[in-house]
């Protein structure tokens, strides 16, 4: 498994990690020597800590790098983007978000090849996956759906294929 969040690769078969910043090539570099695809990277909590050109040059680095590997990431939408000063957990933090994404449709127009999957928010996640959570966990979504919160609705998880 291959993890950017916290700024680290971590290779559960050889017990191995690599400090890098997500940005930096690398890592990539290193990976990449070490082990053979298919990949699937996960950066949660991280892409919108960053400006728009450094997620870009993630983005082109997994393309050239590492060519049909998956991108499971979250983005904020500009009504998640514009409260986090008056977020509950956000607020409390010195890190700002950077970056926001509207649509993650539009993230597979900036590398040609590049497609979205999948693409949910917490009130839209899939119906056998809401089918498979705990009554009150299927609950509280229902009750968030109601609400139509920015801060729910602007928030996506989705799932990239490089070219």
């Amino acid at each position: 498994m291959i993890e950017l969040r916290g700024h680290f690769f971590a290779d559960t078969a050889r017990r191995t990690m690599l400090a890098a910043s997500v940005t930096d090539d690398a890592w990539a570099a290193d990976v990449a020597s070490r082990a053979e695809g298919p990949y699937l990277f996960v950066a949660e909590a991280v892409l919108p800590y960053l400006h728009e050109s450094d997620v870009r040059r993630v983005v082109d680095l997994l393309c050239d790098r590492f060519p049909g590997s998956l991108l499971a990431l979250d983005t904020a939408g500009p009504g998640f983007f514009d409260t986090q000063e008056e977020h509950d957990a956000l607020s409390k933090v010195a890190a700002r978000m950077q970056w926001y994404c509207p649509d993650p449709a539009g993230l597979a127009e900036w590398r040609p090849g590049v497609r979205v999957v999948a693409s949910h928010t917490l009130t839209s996640l899939p119906g056998p996956l809401v089918d498979e959570l705990p009554v009150s966990y299927r609950e509280m979504l229902s009750v968030l759906a109601a609400q139509r919160l920015p801060q729910a609705e602007g928030y996506r998880l989705s799932l990239l294929r490089m070219p």
